[in-house]
């Protein structure tokens, strides 16, 4: 079994971590990339900061992804999630998931983002030409 999960400041590599989750036994290979968009409730966005206490939001996003890969019967998942400011268009998730086929990767990786948006301790603030606002983590299309 294979999980990767990161939180860190440096710009996420996906097609690295495809690599480091491909396995020859594994016909599917899920990868996501979330985006910092130019807007979100109706308000232009700027950029975003996303903070945290990294030590404690690693922990959860670990517990999410091992109880989504169980829930699912898949081995192989990473998250990497990236703090600090981030300006539109610049990735602020990554995920991955491999295994045999594409349903469970499917599934899986749309779980493992629902709960670690309702779990995982990373508060984000977004800035535009209006002021700052702090984004409720429940709010839809977060």
């Amino acid at each position: 079994m294979t999980r990767i999960i990161r939180v860190q400041r440096e710009p996420i590599e996906l097609d690295a971590i495809v690599g480091e989750l491909s396995r020859p036994d594994c016909g599917a290979v899920l990868s996501f990339l979330g985006l910092v968009r130019d807007h979100a409730g109706g308000r232009e966005v700027e950029s975003i900061d996303y903070s945290c206490y990294e030590e404690m939001a690693a922990k959860e996003l670990d517990r999410v992804v091992a109880r989504c890969q169980e829930r699912h019967g898949v081995a192989h998942a990473a998250v990497v999630h990236r703090i600090g400011l981030l300006a539109v268009g610049e990735a602020s998730l990554g995920l991955v998931v491999a295994s045999p086929h594409r349903r469970e990767a499917f599934a899986c990786g749309l779980d493992i983002i629902d709960e670690m948006k309702k779990t995982v301790p990373i508060w984000k603030r977004e800035f535009g030409p209006d002021g700052a606002s702090w984004v409720d983590p429940g709010q839809p299309g977060t």
